[in-house]
């Protein structure tokens, strides 16, 4: 046990690196259907002197999605030079939704963004806080009903900006976080002054950028 009175890191990494490799495979399934799906409308066009607009604009909107799942694939890497720095939070909830569109468990699943009050900059790894965020959505996931959404709150709480993640119809008071993803949160969150928090849902808190420069 850490002086935290968590798991070994060791147990964090491992987690994290389980959903990492989820979202790996999933960014990857999209990728192989876009360019299938560029390749099966470049065949249609060879040969014609004077594509059909149609097949253009879906050449064009398949490039384009193309383009949206690079850029998603370059959040997945964990960067051992980053640092912290002044972000907002709304930044990372939209970057982790992105991400998990693509996890097996996440598919066919909505994730709400909400900012409940007025949610303050803080201080921290804009990398590491989107994949936090990532692994909380992907706890939430346990809740899921037929429904099937997720709602990410963010909140100002004090000296801390609250980031949870609920089930819609997950049952009241439902704890979604268990001890490797709460090892896997706080290890990714070591630099940023954030931390697991536990029900309902998943939640994340990290200092806020004021209270992060009156304690420094």
């Amino acid at each position: 046990m850490t002086a935290r009175g968590h798991q070994d890191p060791g147990v964090g990494v491992a987690r994290w690196l389980t959903v990492h490799d989820d979202l790996l495979r999933g960014l990857a399934h999209a990728v192989s259907n876009r360019l299938a799906t560029v390749s099966a409308l470049a065949g249609m066009l060879e040969g014609d002197s004077a594509p059909d607009p149609r097949f253009v604009r879906g050449l064009q909107g398949d490039a384009e999605q193309l383009e949206g799942l690079l850029q998603t694939l370059r959040m997945l890497p964990r960067r051992e030079e980053s640092s912290v720095e002044p972000m907002l939070v709304s930044d990372a909830a939209d970057a982790a939704r992105r991400l998990v569109e693509h996890h097996p468990a996440l598919r066919d699943v909505t994730v709400q963004v909400e900012a409940l009050n007025d949610v303050m900059p803080v201080l921290a790894d804009a990398t590491a806080l989107t994949h936090a965020t990532a692994v909380c959505l992907v706890a939430a996931a346990r809740g899921l009903g037929s429904a099937r959404t997720i709602t990410l709150t963010l909140a100002t709480a004090g000296d801390e900006v609250q980031l949870r993640a609920v089930a819609t119809d997950a049952a009241a008071g439902d704890d979604a976080l268990d001890a490797i993803d709460r090892a896997a949160i706080d290890w990714l969150l070591s630099a940023s002054h954030g931390r697991a928090d536990s029900a309902p849902g998943c939640g994340i808190g990290v200092t806020t950028l004021q209270a992060s420069r009156r304690r420094a």
